[in-house]
């Protein structure tokens, strides 16, 4: 059982704070405090509780799901309601081995309708697959979303946060939007390792991967999309049709998500990651402005020496651009620093990767030779075997760091066991 009774919620000005209930055989998931919380830049104590309550009902029913438990809550919206059996039939659909329990029981289900008088919101993070989305939206002067759920128990400082929040204010104050900005700790009021630990193998996937991030996202932007009566939420793709994987953000989910007046949209499905980056090259390309695209989304810069950067990198090189004007400081010689990367990184990438991420950049470069600025790189990247390449570089990295991958998984195997405790 997990409940929140009206009493439970707590509204000030412009945060609303839960705090609910659980039985002692689901405690374990959650911390001590079993406190949710969700702060906007907008007062939004004049919602009423069925749409206050939709963050805090999205984000404990998929681990109600999970559990076979029921979830008590004391009102609710109507439209969102109604959704729910059908997130269900998706998530199930999703995972056919694990089967999803668990219910729902509302004291009372209430309409919030309104006439919508925004078009749109755009889930905001400033990276590819958002700034895509924003692009293809742009004439609906969308609000842009921008959410950082991983303070603990109370607002507190982040770089990180304080990064993306001043970059998404100045990217909204230049094309003349609004921001929606939400602080909350949707990411850390459950303990996501014992959740694993007890359902990850039969279920296939990760508690946030597989089935919290998008309702928990979408979920926490929606009683500010209310509030200014937005007719439909973007939320970008990270994959494309073809995805045989399991995500909690799916078309096949996202888009049966309803709030009062609005629905939301998995926006940019059929687009490769390639096919976004030229969207997003071209577009500014014919502006003649640049933007900085923000992929270390728990840094406050881009690293470009992660493998995400470095993909990005050698995306807006394959489509004949400079990746300095994207917010990626590398030198102008890449051929040079992918060899060295791919040394290093290589060893780590699955086939996903490989064939759904870097192999569309290989196809880019030899569709468009003429334009990539580093010549050098036609040389050998457009035919670079990754999984030789792999195997070789697994090879040599056991036999240099037999004895620390040893101690590593001992220590690794004594903390799970410490944690079990």
């Amino acid at each position: 059982m997990i409940q929140l009774t009206r009493e439970q919620i707590k509204v000030n000005h412009n945060r609303v704070d839960y705090f609910f209930q659980v039985d002692p055989r689901l405690q374990k998931y959650f911390r001590a405090s079993n406190h949710l919380f969700m702060k906007y830049n907008y007062d939004i104590s004049g919602l009423p509780a069925s749409i206050l309550s939709i963050p805090f009902a999205a984000n404990m029913m998929p681990l109600a799901w999970l559990t076979d438990a029921t979830l008590y809550v004391d009102e609710l919206d109507r439209s969102f309601y109604d959704c729910l059996a059908e997130l269900k039939q998706a998530y199930q659909k999703m995972f056919p081995h694990f089967p999803l329990k668990g219910q729902i029981k509302v004291g009372q289900v209430s309409t919030f309708d309104y006439q919508p008088e925004h078009e749109a919101a755009v889930l905001f993070s400033g990276g590819l697959d958002a700034l895509t989305t924003y692009i293809r939206h742009r004439d609906k002067k969308p609000f842009l979303i921008t959410e950082y759920g991983w303070h603990e128990g109370e607002c507190a400082d982040s770089e990180v946060w304080t990064a993306d929040r001043e970059h998404a204010e100045a990217f909204a104050r230049k094309e003349g939007l609004s921001n929606i900005l939400v602080e909350s700790n949707y990411g850390t009021f459950v303990y996501p390792q014992r959740i694993d630990r007890d359902f990850r193998r039969s279920l296939g996937d990760t508690w946030w991967h597989g089935l919290h991030h998008g309702l928990a996202i979408i979920s926490a932007a929606v009683p500010a999309a209310c509030l200014l009566q937005v007719k439909t939420i973007y939320i970008a793709s990270s994959h494309t049709i073809g995805n045989t994987y399991s995500c909690a953000s799916d078309p096949s989910t996202d888009n049966l998500i309803r709030y009062g007046a609005g629905d939301v949209f998995h926006d940019g499905y059929e687009l490769s990651r390639q096919d976004k980056v030229k969207v997003v090259v071209d577009h500014y390309a014919n502006t003649n402005d640049k933007t900085a695209v923000r992929v270390c989304y728990r840094n406050t810069e881009n690293c470009c020496q992660c493998e995400k950067c470095v993909r990005t990198i050698m995306g807006i090189a394959a489509e004949g651009h400079d990746p300095n004007d994207y917010g990626f400081p590398v030198p102008y010689e890449l051929s040079g620093f992918l060899k060295r990367f791919l040394k290093r990184e290589v060893k780590f990438f699955t086939n996903i990767q490989i064939e759904r991420l870097w192999k569309p950049i290989q196809e880019r470069m030899r569709e468009n030779p003429d334009n990539v600025k580093d010549q050098d790189l036609l040389s050998w990247f457009p035919d670079y075997d990754f999984v030789a390449q792999r195997r070789k570089e697994r090879f040599r990295y056991r036999v240099t760091q037999f004895f620390p991958i040893i101690r590593r998984k001992v220590r690794t195997g004594l903390q799970q066991i410490r944690e079990t405790r």
